[in-house]
């Protein structure tokens, strides 16, 4: 069938490729606040009859968060992403999916089981040590991540399916050569020159600072040579992997688990299906194509003498009968799995014409034993059992906390793992060294509290939580000169350096201006002379050719002209003459890979306004009713954690 090859082939599409990502970045999500889990009114957002529920968004924008925080590697709490507009912006990202998935169902795409898992086969995140897909690496991946793989698989499919409409739309052609050459040729211009370094002088080829010197610049910067603030902080994290005790589990546990969970360890039937498809109206060419391939004409030989079809085309892949069932219907689907290896069933009809199918392998259903998942079992059960005593001790901490109790008395009656430290806001300790990973974890924490405040409960997505407290603050305070005489001291001499070699840097540039010759300059300046490889325009700000200050020099300047700039490494100066430059060529051999990346971004922003406009018109369509009550609790920092 066409539309199932249409979706294989999407797959290797730039858009399915960013899907893929947007799913396999699922697998960092904290935890959802159970005020959003029981309550009688749960939809968010209602989208014709599909809708977003408090839970969906909390999944994403938890998953947004955590992004961001891997992004600038620091926490961002939700008073910061509110004031970044953060929870708005996650809610119309979710809404624009849901409406394209909408229209996606009302077209009637939908991608097979066959194709999910071909999908599924080609993502990193659930490859084994062999670079192969691995079964096991992909359910710890789903737990952890709070999904069962029926869910995953879903929401995989479904994205597919969303893939495949928007190619109806999108044209991913790459960009004619009208648009592309110009921009090419702008972009990839490359330009050469020369360079003269002229490099700091020797520490004793300027004055050395006196004392007075020293104290005056004490003086003049005080501020810079202040401690940090310190925060004297306790901290104690609980996690299940802590708790969690897998030899505890005995044998007839993970038998009765084995049990209640042997559905998740089946896999169906699976057969390998080719299918040929006529239009309505040609049932008459699809009973002669059935009839003579099961009298054993050559396959390929008939479908190119009765189809437009290539092989390719017809091939479904392996599938299971509820695949069948959702993509063509059931009597179709019971037909197939009732053939034999080789058998040929049809003409079939279905609402997209005249069907004939080929059986050419079987996979039977596949069991787990339990030897094979008992290991895997064991370390689940202990996993939950772990969760729920963290879940239950989190209970009795925060009951202790209401009742005034301090972190200390905690740790004692809870058997506590304490941290007792002074810590910056940069996770050094006052005396020294890297504070532990517990306490940096919570840095945010430890400075949002001050002395006397109740402990704070922080909830973490390992599934555990952390407790913190703050019993002092030791403010920030100028240290005495002479902890910091020997640092001024280098400070000034580096100063003295460097205007010395901006002196000298200044005189040289109007030689060179004047006619002397770059090797001269050189040679008065103790440097040396570079001539620049060729830069391109896209490639100033990499820095791997040129540092990036000179780069952009030279696109500055004119050819011929001389400009002076700070040295890329802060020590002396260089002085810069644009050599050649040489328009960018969209015919050169070299440039083919660079001209044609260029042409498919260009398309992919192309697409990208006519997504933008499909899914304005589906909004008007569908219709958008967003719960504002509901949103507000969420949307607000202290309704949402």
């Amino acid at each position: 069938m066409a539309l199932l090859t249409s979706i294989r082939q999407s797959l290797t599409s730039i858009a399915a490729m960013f899907v893929m990502g947007l799913l396999l970045a699922s697998f960092a999500l904290w935890g959802i606040p159970d005020v959003f889990v029981a309550g009688a009114k749960n939809t968010l957002v209602e989208i014709g009859k599909d809708e977003i529920t408090a839970q969906d968004f909390l999944r994403r924008y938890d998953q947004r968060l955590k992004q961001i925080e891997r992004q600038f590697g620091q926490p961002l709490d939700r008073t910061q992403a509110a004031a970044l507009g953060l929870p708005a912006q996650t809610l119309q990202e979710m809404i624009s999916e849901r409406v394209l998935d909408h229209y996606a169902r009302d077209l009637g795409f939908r991608a097979s089981r066959a194709l999910m898992i071909e999908a599924l086969q080609q993502m990193d995140a659930f490859k084994g040590f062999d670079g192969q897909f691995d079964r096991n690496t992909y359910e710890m991946q789903l737990r952890n991540a709070g999904f069962t793989p029926a869910q995953f698989e879903e929401e995989l499919r479904r994205e597919m399916a969303r893939v495949q409409m928007l190619s109806l739309f999108v044209d991913w052609r790459p960009a004619p050569k009208v648009l592309a050459d110009p921009l090419f040729t702008h972009a990839y211009e490359r330009r050469k020159g020369t360079v003269v370094s002229v490099p700091l002088p020797p520490e004793d080829a300027v004055p050395a600072p006196t004392d007075e010197d020293v104290a005056k610049a004490y003086e003049f910067e005080k501020d810079q040579f202040k401690t940090p603030e310190y925060r004297h902080a306790l901290v104690a994290e609980i996690s299940p992997d802590a708790l969690a005790d897998p030899e505890a589990i005995t044998d007839e546990e993970l038998r009765a688990a084995f049990e209640e969970r042997k559905a998740d360890y089946q896999s169906p039937e699976l057969r390998d299906v080719t299918v040929v498809t006529f239009p309505k109206d040609q049932k008459d060419k699809a009973e002669e194509f059935a009839r003579r391939l099961a009298a054993g004409e050559d396959f390929e030989t008939l479908l190119a003498r009765l189809t437009d079809l290539t092989p390719e085309d017809t091939a479904l892949g392996d599938v299971t009968e509820s695949d069948l069932a959702g993509d063509y219907n059931r009597r179709i689907a019971e037909a197939v799995f009732a053939a034999e290896k080789g058998a040929v069933v049809g003409p079939e009809a279905s609402v997209f014409g005249w069907h004939v199918f080929r059986v050419n392998d079987i996979t039977p259903p596949r069991a787990r034993s339990f030897d094979q998942v008992k290991d895997e079992l064991k370390r689940q059960l202990a996993r939950e059992r772990a969760e729920e005593k963290t879940y239950e001790l989190s209970t009795e901490v925060e009951d202790a906390i209401a009742r005034g109790a301090g972190l200390g008395e905690l740790a004692e009656r809870f058997n506590l793992t304490l941290h007792d430290v002074w810590v910056a806001r940069d996770g050094l300790l006052r005396e020294g060294g890297l504070a532990p990973e517990a306490v940096r974890r919570q840095i945010q924490t430890i400075f949002s509290l001050a002395p006397g405040d109740p402990v704070e409960f922080v909830s973490e997505d390992n599934g555990g939580f952390a407790l913190v407290e703050v019993l002092d603050v030791a403010e920030p305070e100028v240290r005495p000169l002479e902890d910091v005489a020997d640092r001024i001291r280098a400070n000034l001499v580096a100063e003295r350096r460097l205007a010395k070699a901006g002196e000298q840097a200044n005189a040289l540039l109007d030689a060179l201006k004047a006619g002397l010759e770059p090797q001269e300059a050189a040679k008065r300046a103790g440097g040396s002379v570079i001539e620049t490889p060729a830069v391109a325009r896209v490639e100033v700000a990499r820095g791997d050719k040129l540092a990036p200050n000179i780069a952009r020099l030279l696109f500055d300047l004119k050819p011929g002209e001389w400009a002076e700039e700070r040295a890329a490494d802060g020590n002396g100066y260089v002085l810069v003459r644009l050599d050649e430059v040489i328009p960018g060529d969209p015919a050169a051999p070299a440039d083919a890979q660079a001209y044609r990346d260029l042409k498919a971004q260009l398309a992919d922003a192309r697409a990208n306004d006519v997504i933008v406009m499909l899914e304005r018109n589906l909004r008007g369509r569908y219709g958008v009713e967003i719960n504002e009550t509901l949103w507000q609790q969420i949307a607000r920092p202290e309704g949402a954690g």
